[in-house]
């Protein structure tokens, strides 16, 4: 049994946060765009390779906020036929692209940086224009860095956090630059290129931090333990549960999602087990309010394996051999219900008849007779029941 959160009303995440995500998003674009102009610019009129590293960087902050664009709009839409879990992995799969695009922008940096340390003519200092100009940068990332996290944070949206991150690792790498451009001015011009190659293996590293979490969300990768025992113990808590066993939780977008099996009593009727399992999932989800979605079994307390659930005939089989037994043992009596129990240590069958009026009076002993019928073909034949239904 399953529900999707707020799928009933056909409504998409919050749009109050969703509009949160998207304007500081495009913020982050706004300010990137004239940055990353800027500081190329300055850095290669200021004669400063850590400054055009720097601009790199910014630029590539600019691709991924027009990704993250992309990733918000396409996330943002409900559940359709197509998409029954919802769109939440556009964000990790542009999550993704941001820490690819941060590891291929660190190695070209790396590259050029390497060429320049290891040229045979030492390169011309920096002027005060490069340092300038990366001090400014410095001080707009920071403030978007602090800003775009906020926000994640606030909306629970991991893509936005490693925005955010993507904002500071550009913030970071303008504060190497500034120490490489000022110890080049200094008199130390190997410092420049030494500082793009430091920012580069920033890049490398803060690709990682970002891009792991993806992937292991892509693969389907476990929940913490700590997530998964929180909802264990809500299920637990819940009326009517008696265990929980097979709980699986994983991360889809910004949204955990997860299914358990809940055990109950196994003389319960079906209703009663899945009115159980409504209310325990409706409680979750309330408790917990990083699950987006749950997907709960009922199975019987005890009776969860063995002979019962796995190698016991079904009801059509032990319904056409009732039919003929009956046929045989009492003509012309007619079966209004059956009701079958399957246990581990094997079944047990309710017969709801009615009877003809000669047989009517012998009704234990035709149900001695069938059940010692039906055990030749039912070995582990537990109990046989025979009832008499009202006549009309």
């Amino acid at each position: 049994m399953t529900r999707r959160r707020g799928a009933d009303a056909g409504a998409g995440p919050d749009a109050s946060r969703a509009r949160a995500k998207r304007r500081v998003t495009w913020a982050g674009a706004a300010v990137n765009l004239p940055l990353a102009l800027g500081k190329i610019a300055a850095g290669l009129l200021g004669q400063s390779a850590a400054l055009v590293a720097d601009g790199v960087h910014s630029l590539a902050d600019l691709a991924t906020d027009v990704a993250v664009l992309w990733a918000l709009g396409h996330s943002a839409r409900a559940p359709d036929r197509e998409h029954p879990y919802g769109h939440g992995r556009f964000e990790t799969l542009v999550t993704l692209g941001i820490a690819a695009v941060l590891v291929v922008t660190a190695l070209g940096i790396l590259v050029d940086a390497a060429g320049r340390v290891l040229a045979a003519t030492g390169p011309e200092p920096p002027t005060a224009l490069a340092l300038v100009a990366v001090l400014v940068a410095l001080a707009a990332k920071e403030a978007l860095y602090r800003m775009t996290l906020r926000v994640g944070r606030r909306t629970g949206s991991t893509l936005i956090v490693a925005n955010a991150w993507h904002h500071r690792s550009d913030a970071a790498s303008s504060v190497v630059a500034a120490l490489g451009i000022g110890a080049a001015m200094a008199g130390w011009p190997g410092f420049d290129a030494m500082a793009a190659a430091a920012i580069a293996l920033m890049l490398i590293w803060i690709g990682w931090k970002q891009g792991r979490p993806a992937v292991a969300e892509l693969v389907d990768e476990q929940a913490t333990e700590a997530d998964r025992a929180a909802l264990r113990a809500q299920l637990a808590r819940s009326a009517g549960v008696e265990g929980v066993r097979h709980l699986r939780m994983r991360q889809h977008g910004a949204a955990l999602v997860a299914d358990a099996s809940l055990l109950v009593d196994p003389r319960l009727t079906v209703t009663e087990g899945h009115r159980i399992a409504e209310a325990a999932r409706a409680d979750a989800i309330r408790a917990i309010p990083a699950l987006g979605q749950l997907v709960l079994h009922v199975e019987p307390m005890g009776h969860a394996e063995g002979y019962g659930a796995e190698a016991a005939p079904l009801r059509g089989e032990i319904e056409g051999a009732i039919r003929a037994l009956m046929a045989e043992a009492a003509p012309g009596a007619s079966i209004e219900e059956l009701r079958l129990g399957y246990f581990a240590e094997g079944l047990t069958v309710e017969i709801v008849t009615c009877l003809p009026e000669a047989t009517r009076m012998d009704q234990a002993g035709i149900e001695r007779q069938m059940e010692a019928r039906l055990r030749v073909f039912m070995p582990r034949l537990v109990q046989l029941r025979l009832h008499l239904a009202a006549r009309h």
